[in-house]
């Protein structure tokens, strides 16, 4: 995956957050708010065509010999980021400035990370994260519509980091 499509999936994980910048005004009336709005928009937007882009990736094969349901990251993700930017209404220059180059930081550190799995929305229309330990001794992520992954299963996937797969109807 480009950074771009990474870039893309950050913004479509903090739809929430500038969904509740704009309500707030957190960074002031006119068009700060409606940049929030139009980030949100954008966000809602680009996730489902990076995903329809994403199809176009070779599938392969992927075996997990064991399988840890990672659901949690979504959460922590949650509390860690959005939570406390949304109580937070900027007032001055300086804190609007002061928070929007934390946004950017926290959006550099989340792409070049490969955090893009970790995105609520992507929990809401049904995905689960769950560690996989491969035959190979590799410790990777896989996105998947499964409630359960037994030890042994094959299945395959498309590798959209170096270590984050997303499972595809064979």
């Amino acid at each position: 995956m480009t950074a771009f499509a990474r870039f893309v999936l950050f913004i479509s994980s903090y739809v929430p957050l500038f969904g509740v910048f704009a309500l707030l005004n957190s960074f002031g009336n006119g068009w700060p708010t409606g940049f929030c709005i139009g980030l949100a928009a954008l966000g809602l937007v680009v996730l489902p065509t990076t995903l329809l882009r994403g199809r176009k990736l070779a599938p392969q094969p992927l075996k997990a010999d064991t399988a840890q349901v990672r659901d949690g990251d979504a959460l922590a993700y949650i509390a860690t980021y959005i939570v406390p930017f949304a109580a937070t209404t900027a007032t001055t220059a300086r804190e609007r400035g002061a928070l929007g180059l934390f946004v950017l930081l926290i959006a550099v550190i989340y792409v070049r990370s490969e955090l893009f799995y970790i995105n609520p929305l992507l929990a809401l229309v049904g995905y689960r994260l769950f560690e996989v330990a491969t035959p190979a001794g590799a410790s990777v992520v896989l996105l998947t519509h499964r409630r359960f992954l037994a030890s042994g299963t094959s299945l395959m996937a498309r590798r959209l980091g170096d270590y984050v797969y997303w499972e595809t109807k064979r």
